[in-house]
């Protein structure tokens, strides 16, 4: 059964892992060159970070999806407040790393290797949390694979 609502936050997830993969190439290419980062481009790609996953696909999840699934699915209620608690750590961490480009530009190559190791670390975790919820591989008991079918209408959108 089709459902549209997964179909986009599925789409979004894959959105932000190739974000999350250009920055650690652009990162890595950088430094094989032996040249600063194009921090215009690093900027930009936080922002997208920022204003579309964290602020809007959040949203869509937590505010829409979320109690929709706490209400036919109540077993859940456990898996999705550890989601919701993801989404508040994954806002601190974008805040963090915003933070550590900022130094990083101001204060030179004194700040690269706190920035990438950063970048890394978001890029990894957020990765691991989705390939985790993708596969349920142990850290969430939520069924995601392609057999489930979600407790909602198949026309159901957030």
């Amino acid at each position: 059964m089709k459902h549209f609502t997964l179909d986009v936050i599925r789409d979004e997830h894959h959105a932000l892992s190739a974000m999350l993969r250009s920055l650690s190439m652009l990162l890595g290419q950088a430094r094989r060159e032996g040249r600063m980062p194009d921090f215009d481009v690093l900027r930009a790609m936080l922002f997208y970070i920022d204003e579309f996953p964290e602020r809007l696909h959040h949203t869509k999840e937590s505010a829409l999806l979320f109690p929709r699934l706490r209400e036919r699915a109540p077993e859940l209620a456990e898996v999705l407040d550890r989601m919701d608690r993801d989404h508040a750590a994954g806002e601190k961490a974008i805040r963090d790393l915003e933070h550590s480009l900022l130094a990083f530009e101001v204060m030179g190559e004194s700040r690269r290797a706190a920035f990438e190791q950063a970048a890394s670390t978001c890029s990894t975790w957020r990765s691991r949390r989705t390939t985790c919820c993708r596969r349920h591989a142990g850290c969430s008991p939520m069924p995601t694979g392609p057999s489930w079918t979600p407790p909602l209408p198949p026309t159901a959108t957030p």
